[in-house]
């Protein structure tokens, strides 16, 4: 493989296991690798590595990241996904609203403040998200109304949605472009009682659900949970 590949990342994502895992097999196939976090968008190194890229891989969500991404874009660069895109899935509001207008199920679900949850028909517990959350950050699971009105949140509103306790492992389902892979994970809210962990097999109708949530926000590299 040759090229010149140009990855944009989260500051706080450099050392993580992706984009590390992503530039390595990058590397091995013969590719050249370049990566900057958002505090180097505006160097002399940055502008050289964007005009002589073949392709800039975004892995994060990070504001002056997203407007580093579409300034490269309406430069010429190709890119992979569009900052757009990435937007619509960084804002849960949007991101819910869209699911919801394309008839992808979802757990029941309320966005308002703490009051607009309690006046609400949502059976408990409930997980509490703050709108622009990510990497499990910030959640919160209430049990009773009590409990929900005793939260102090730190935002004007809140993602509110009927939670059903499983065994303490998350299914993700990881999309890169038209190929699907199904990974049992670990979940970060609870605690895990289940020791077989990694692959697991992928059914048509997972695959499908991936599929149509990628393509709903035109994301070619995504995760759904």
């Amino acid at each position: 493989m040759t090229g010149n590949i140009l990855v944009l990342t989260d500051r706080r994502y450099r050392d993580q296991l992706q984009p590390l895992g992503m530039v390595n097999s990058l590397l091995k196939r013969g590719a050249r690798v370049s990566v900057f976090d958002e505090t180097q968008v505006h160097t002399r190194q940055w502008r050289e590595a964007v005009r002589t890229c073949d392709l800039l891989v975004a892995r994060g969500r990070q504001p002056r990241l997203l407007e580093a991404l579409d300034r490269a874009r309406e430069e010429g660069a190709r890119v992979l996904d569009a900052a757009d895109s990435i937007e619509n899935v960084r804002d849960k509001r949007l991101m819910t609203a869209a699911f919801a207008d394309a008839g992808i199920p979802m757990p029941h679900t309320v966005i308002g403040s703490v009051s607009d949850v309690l006046d609400s028909d949502l059976v408990y517990p409930l997980i509490c998200k703050p709108i622009f959350g990510d990497n499990s950050a910030g959640l919160v699971i209430v049990d009773t109304p009590e409990e929900l009105a005793a939260l102090t949140w730190p935002e004007p509103e809140l993602i509110a949605q009927e939670y059903h306790p499983g065994d303490g492992v998350d299914l993700k389902l990881y999309v890169i472009d038209d190929t699907v892979t199904a990974v049992r994970k670990a979940s970060p809210i609870t605690g895990c009682r289940v020791t077989e962990l990694g692959a697991v097999a992928l059914t048509d109708h997972l695959a499908g659900l991936a599929r149509r949530c990628a393509a709903l926000f035109d994301l070619n590299l995504c995760g759904v949970d």
